[in-house]
């Protein structure tokens, strides 16, 4: 045996011991991220910002435990480290047991929810997820320390496959056969497996000793330099990489969440990604091209961003439909992350000394990125400017790459100006068409429009557009927005403020239900889940009790501020319900019973999934008067509701109708689309359904559009999904 296949012993005698424990923990470490995050969804009104708190945890938690695998390998001997790291994992499996959090977390309404999921994140899964966070830097520490000639940074290649491969299989092999209870047995087992791999690779480290540095067996992987010290350059590109990719990773899940619903696999899709990067830059050299990966970047952003005018300034019109929008995001988020990985790895430390100093200031700068979102972003922005922030920051390092790879040798000062002024005009046009300032006006000849309110919290955004009409200040109206869905409209004219326009018509599905059900009862009890303006208080009589519920409480104060059809609500009862409608739904008393429930949270740029599905519906139903009514509003750019809850109303054994309205812009219809389901005849008798017209190219009625999915499942909480209900027109 000659003295380098020799030397090479003891890296192919741990090897499978490494690879296969590096395996299971990435696994378990990305299994629970959905997991956990689908449990606590409900309990904060389905809003995407729990994923993005929930990231914060991670990342910091990940931060963290690197920062313990950097001063186990730098301030404690080889044959202590096995003791130290010992005692934490059987700390960590004995806690392992509690990962599904108790339901004592669950919110009631006035607490800071990101602080309420930080701490039941904590306490569920904190020290398990701290132990699997440590694996990966110290797995490559001990393995470079003890097969120097061999590339560590495969292993972590191989952790970021395990990671992708326990994203992709919890919504396809796990959620859709297992309860929660059983999804959290089946992980905590699994991390005891973990423990035991663990275990087993500490035991044989313990005593190992530094071994000489060898010539390298295969002419891609370079013989290590133990000289080499990283600069300070280099190790704050080891901080500003992750970040800007964690930025635009966690930017692009919002941006997308925000504009459809905020369900675990969209998560899953934008995290998969994120990872797929770190495999391929992280695999081998080849197949990161720094020049042409950076082009097609900037490429990609320019597209992305002018998707709607730069088909217009080359002559010609491009429908952007849901499915297109998201990939073309999907597509610049996979560019950007690739460009910001392949730019790390070729920044890793040729010395196995500071690896897991790399791995800590990698992961630091990866929780910048969510701590910027969490902490900075929801507080101080008024609308989502990280996203256009990620974009022009992602501009600046293409164009350096690009000056790099294809400057002159002499670097002349007019190709860099060239450079500069392209990277500035780059960033100038995607600033322009993303609006992060709101710079762009929409004024037109015969009215003023002024942003009169705009913020922004956990939930989401808010705002408020006032136009003023030149020549008819009787049209003079304010507009609620909830992200960039119109929720509300008010007119400005006293003879005018009560009329019901946008969705909310007499002629509309809650209009036509609320009058009749006036009709039969002299007192009415009703529940309005999602206040928007609070049109529908203008139905209200002296006899009728009204329960307005809303999660958010900016939506309260605007509607105070902004709107009077609360503080002119002639009901004799009214309340404000702040909190999730599912939660507080299930605090009410046993005697409670409306006689409407309207469901209006629905229409907005995300969809609360949890307020959709059977469990959500048996308690709308446990909670109705007798032949009382539940009234959806389904009307919504993106989706398709109505086989969702017409199976709801078929689980339930409930009557139904739906009604869609055409809009009538000369009375401030908008279109709108509700479903009501009801035991009582006479109401259905009254009002059959009416279905969405399908006109020609004159405007005639030539048919008639059929909503319905045939064999459309049936939505739980374990189970439900856009895909199969998104629009196509």
């Amino acid at each position: 045996m000659s003295e380098d296949s020799a030397g090479l012993q003891p890296a192919r005698g741990l090897l499978v011991l490494f690879a296969l424990t590096v395996l299971v923990s990435a696994f378990l470490l990305f299994q629970v991220q959905p997991l956990i995050s689908k449990i606590i969804l409900p309990w904060f009104g389905g809003s995407p910002s729990v994923w993005t708190t929930a990231m914060l945890f991670f990342q910091c938690t990940l931060c963290a435990g690197y920062f313990y695998a950097h001063l186990l390998a730098r301030r404690v001997r080889p044959e202590r480290q096995a003791w130290v790291h010992g005692a934490l994992l059987a700390m960590a499996a004995a806690l392992s047991f509690f990962v599904v959090p108790d339901a004592t977390f669950k919110p009631t309404g006035d607490e800071d929810p990101v602080s309420r999921i930080l701490l039941l994140l904590a306490v569920s899964v904190g020290l398990p997820y701290f132990c699997l966070a440590t694996t990966g830097p110290l797995i490559q520490y001990w393995f470079a320390r003890s097969s120097p000639g061999a590339s560590a940074f495969r292993l972590y290649a191989l952790s970021n496959a395990g990671s992708f491969l326990a994203l992709l299989s919890f919504p396809y092999l796990f959620e859709p056969h297992f309860e929660i209870g059983q999804l959290g047995a089946l992980w905590t087992a699994g991390f005891w497996l973990f423990a035991v791999l663990c275990g087993a690779v500490v035991w044989r480290v313990r005593a190992a000793k530094p071994l000489v540095a060898m010539r390298s067996a295969t002419p891609s992987v370079p013989s290590v330099t133990l000289s080499a010290v990283p600069g300070l350059g280099q190790r704050a590109s080891w901080l500003a990489l992750p970040a800007l990719a964690s930025l635009a990773f966690i930017a692009t899940t919002d941006h997308v969440s925000h504009d459809v619903a905020p369900e675990p696999r969209l998560w899953i899709a934008t995290l998969s990604l994120y990872l797929l990067t770190f495999i391929v830059c992280f695999d081998h050299p080849r197949w990161y091209r720094r020049g042409p990966a950076a082009a097609v970047t900037l490429l990609a952003i320019a597209l992305l961003s002018g998707r709607h005018d730069i088909p217009e300034w080359l002559g010609f019109e491009v429908s952007y439909g849901l499915t297109e929008t998201r990939w073309a995001h999907f597509a610049t988020l996979f560019l950007i992350c690739f460009v910001c990985h392949g730019e790390l790895y070729r920044r890793r430390p040729d010395n196995p000394r500071f690896i897991t100093e790399f791995y800590l200031l990698m992961s630091v700068g990866g929780a910048c990125g969510g701590l910027f979102v969490a902490l900075i972003a929801t507080h101080f922005f008024a609308d989502y400017y990280e996203w256009s922030l990620a974009l022009v920051g992602a501009i600046g390092l293409g164009s350096a790459i690009l000056w790099e790879v294809f400057a002159p040798p002499g670097r002349s000062t007019a190709t860099g100006l060239l450079a500069a002024t392209a990277a500035v005009v780059l960033a100038g046009l995607v600033i322009y068409w993303e609006d992060p300032l709101g710079l762009r006006r929409d004024d037109e000849p015969e009215y003023r429009s002024q942003r009169v309110h705009q913020a922004r919290n956990f939930y989401g955004t808010v705002s408020v557009i006032e136009r003023r009409y030149h020549a008819h200040p009787a049209d003079d109206r304010r507009t609620f927005y909830s992200g960039q869905i119109i929720h509300g409209m008010q007119f400005l004219d006293p003879a005018r403020k009560r009329l019901g326009v946008t969705y909310y018509s007499p002629g509309s599905g809650a209009g036509e239900t609320l009058t009749y059900a006036m009709e039969k009862r002299s007192g009415l009890r009703v529940a309005i889940v999602g206040l928007g303006a609070g049109t529908l208080a203008n139905y209200a009589r002296e006899t009728d009790r009204y329960d307005f519920f809303d999660i958010n409480p900016e939506v309260f104060r605007v509607a105070d501020r902004w709107f009077d059809n609360l503080a002119a609500c002639r009901a004799r009862e009214k309340r404000n319900v702040l909190g999730d409608a599912r939660l507080k739904f299930e605090g009410l008393p046993a005697d409670v019973r409306y006689d409407v429930i309207v469901l209006d949270a629905f229409s907005g740029d995300s969809v609360p999934v949890h307020l959709l599905t059977r469990e959500a519906f048996a308690l709308y139903r446990q909670h109705l008067a007798p032949s009382g009514f539940i009234v959806v509003h389904i009307t919504n750019s993106y989706l398709n509701l109505f086989p969702v809850v017409r199976r709801q109303a078929e689980a339930l054994g409930l009557a139904w109708r739906h009604k869609y309205q055409t809009e009538d812009m000369d009375h401030q219809i908008r279109r709108n689309h509700y479903f009501v389901m009801t035991e009582d005849r006479d109401y259905l008798a009254r009002y059959p359904s009416v279905r969405r017209p399908i006109f020609d190219d004159q405007d005639r009625v030539i048919g008639e559009v059929d909503p319905d999915i045939p064999g459309f499942p049936l939505w739980t909480d374990s189970f439900s999904s856009v895909n199969a209900i998104e629009l196509k027109d």
